[in-house]
């Protein structure tokens, strides 16, 4: 009994179900047609081809593609490289959480240890691009989850407008001495926004809205690679250093929190002090990161209108000159956490997917990011960034004595 409705759809390839589907399917689109060759009869001027274009649709379909080969199912193309960015991902958070430490210096160490050499033998470009762009802008955008304004209010007036200047003038003067240093332009915003506002990710974000290219693709490679290390150093450094200034609590936290690139970092840094230190320099840290999107738009307003000087396409420069979407989600949720619409349940996993998402994007930087090509950038990079490093230091310790 059963067979008698399966035996005619298993002739055409069908389960009963998809015999079903197609049937009724077909059923209608006659039914249509019907009614258009009805309504042609009384009105000869209307629907002048409705029912012989139905006649050839329903040929198509019932005869000549339902009887050829199907062809075999493919894995999409981006699977491949997605899911080696999605392991790399995983394993590197799982190393920096065992070290305490963020995750980009690991991915990004994934990416070229790993990633580079599979790359050669497997098609991983599409997945990476994926990874590097679109799924990368997703984490950067749930970073604004991490903000709420009340919490900058505690800090008060005066701190704040320390904090606020020492990343101005980290971006200004730091974009002048990588030009001082022969940097290309491109160079100078990426390591004075990834000095002045929060490392990596800042990095990652200003990168997203540059030219492409195999040489900001490096660059960026070079400027987390570097700031990730001079992170580190300064998180073991400045608690020893704001102990022998004498810093109160306060003035320590503001100290941290405005010098130190990534939250992690600072974290880290802060509670190896006191518990009441690291909230505070967690919190002024998270001053600079909320400027983060202001900066990214910063960035690519400056960049259509240099492109738009040089005589560039101006329908693309338009295009151009408007904010990133990311840029504009990251606004979005910080409103929605500050105005207390975003549930506290959600914030841990919107944390670890942003963690995630940006670090698949740094192991697809990382999997076009060789040693040789690093080496290459000389000495100029390196102590571009060591400088900047050191003015925001300064500027950070000057704040703090204010504050002190």
């Amino acid at each position: 009994m059963l067979k008698a409705f399966t035996q005619h759809p298993a002739t055409v390839g069908e389960s009963y179900f998809e015999h079903l589907v197609s049937a009724w399917g077909f059923a209608a689109t006659m039914a249509v047609g019907a009614m258009a060759c009805l309504l042609h009869g009384l009105f000869p001027f209307a629907f002048k081809t409705s029912g012989s274009r139905r006649i050839r649709e329903l040929h198509e379909r019932m005869v000549t593609h339902r009887t050829a080969p199907k062809p075999p199912l493919k894995a999409p193309a981006w699977l491949p490289g997605l899911a080696v960015a999605a392991l790399l991902t995983a394993l590197a958070s799982w190393a920096a959480s065992a070290l305490h430490q963020p995750v980009a210096p690991f991915a990004l160490a994934a990416g070229f240890l790993i990633a580079a050499p599979l790359a050669g033998r497997l098609d991983l470009t599409p997945g990476l691009q994926l990874a590097e762009r679109p799924l990368l802008r997703a984490g950067i955008a749930l970073l604004g989850l991490r903000i709420v304004l009340g919490d900058f209010a505690h800090l008060g007036v005066q701190t704040l407008l320390l904090v606020l200047g020492c990343v101005a003038l980290t971006l200004a003067l730091g974009s002048v001495i990588g030009r001082l240093f022969g940097l290309p332009r491109g160079f100078s915003m990426l390591s004075a926004s990834a000095t002045a506002i929060c490392g990596a990710s800042a990095a990652m974000a200003v990168a997203s809205v540059l030219p492409k290219g195999a040489e900001t693709e490096r660059q960026t490679g070079y400027v987390v690679a570097v700031v990730a290390t001079l992170s580190t150093l300064a998180m073991l450094a400045y608690p020893a250093l704001a102990h022998l200034a004498g810093l109160p609590p306060e003035a320590a936290a503001v100290f941290l929190g405005a010098s130190i690139h990534d939250v992690a970092q600072v974290a880290g840094a802060g509670y190896s002090v006191s518990p009441a230190v690291g909230d505070m320099a967690v919190t002024v840290k998270l001053v600079r990161v909320s400027l983060l999107a202001l900066v990214v738009a910063a960035v690519a307003f400056a960049i259509a209108r240099a492109a738009r000087e040089a005589g560039g396409d101006r329908r693309a420069l338009g295009h151009a000159a408007l904010l990133p979407g990311f840029v504009i989600a990251f606004f979005g949720l910080a409103a929605l956490r500050s105005a207390g619409a975003v549930p506290a349940q959600v914030l841990p996993a919107a944390s670890f997917a942003s963690n995630m998402l940006i670090g698949a994007g740094v192991v697809a930087v990382g999997a076009k990011t060789s040693i040789a090509g690093l080496r290459e950038m000389g000495w100029r990079p390196l102590a571009a960034l060591g400088v900047q490093t050191a003015l925001l230091c300064g500027l950070a310790f000057g704040a703090a004595q204010l504050v002190g």
